[in-house]
């Protein structure tokens, strides 16, 4: 860095730079996954032999949707605002798309009710569906994954980090849940897109461990044999280990490094503040 005569990188090179391009890889493929996981559980309604598990897979679908719309709709604008700051200056003008890409992302949010709308029927109307068994149903899901990462011994501690998140957001969904049905209900509320915004991340890490939970057996195959300090080696050479390997990062990128602000804003929605609602229209 102190040397004038030291040659030039490409930009992929600067720590700074690698941040963020691994926080929009792991957000995109997390909202693709949840995008696929939600055409699923459509195709499982349809090829459903009984009304129960009909019921339980659509349940799926109603509390999934406001995520889908709102969580991604936000996040995607974010991708776009990281890719904008990644190109830096050039990235701000016309002769790049992303300028583009971020102009015509921040629709998203308003298209169908703002987002806001989104978190409100999340928790007024999703959450408390069928005495909240859909809600349940989905974090039996986060933990049937959880358990299948923590027989991976490279990948039980992203596991141990999910799984905690997930019962951290159970916690989260009754108190926010109870407080709505009290007369603290306008208080609740202020707090519906934050908890949308916590359930989103820990939906979006379980998703990032089961395609690590697919990869590990298949980047491991193509590691066989190949002595341990070649394996990166290997790794930058080859694409699908190259692919593989990075289903496996970026879920630990997340859980690291993602979930944990999500775990204080769930703090945040606990400590319960209510500023918002009682401050005078005056004021603001």
């Amino acid at each position: 860095m102190a040397d004038p005569d030291a040659p030039q990188v490409p930009i992929i090179n600067h720590p700074d730079i690698r941040r963020m391009l691994i926080w929009m890889k792991a957000h995109v493929s997390g909202m693709r996954s949840l995008n696929y996981y939600v055409g699923l559980c459509f195709d499982k309604v349809l090829t459903a032999e009984n009304d129960e598990d009909k019921a339980r897979w659509q349940g799926l679908i109603e509390l999934l949707t406001p995520i889908v719309k709102a969580y991604s709709a936000d996040k995607s604008f974010e991708v776009c605002t990281q890719a904008v700051q990644v190109y830096g200056g050039y990235g701000y003008t016309r002769e790049y798309p992303v300028e583009q890409l971020l102009r015509d992302s921040k629709i998203f949010s308003i298209y169908e009710g703002s987002n806001g709308i989104q978190a409100m029927d999340l928790l007024a109307r999703k959450l408390g569906m069928a005495k909240g068994e859909y809600f349940m149903n989905l974090i039996a899901e986060i933990k049937k994954t959880a358990s299948l990462a923590e027989k991976i011994k490279e990948l039980a501690p992203i596991a141990v980090e999910v799984k905690a998140a997930s019962d951290q957001l159970v916690e989260c969904a009754f108190s926010l849940g109870q407080n709505a049905m009290s007369e603290k209900v306008l208080t609740a509320f202020s707090h519906a897109y934050p908890f949308l915004e916590v359930m989103g991340d820990v939906v979006l890490s379980w998703l990032l461990l089961w395609r690590a939970v697919v990869a590990f057996p298949k980047l491991e195959k193509r590691l066989a044999n190949v002595d341990e300090e070649k394996k990166d080696d290997v790794i930058r050479k080859n694409s699908e280990a190259a692919f593989y390997d990075g289903q496996i990062r970026q879920a630990g990128y997340f859980a690291f490094s993602v979930l944990p602000l999500s775990m204080g804003k769930i703090k945040n929605i606990k400590n319960f503040d209510g500023s918002a609602v009682k401050m005078a229209e005056s004021s603001f």
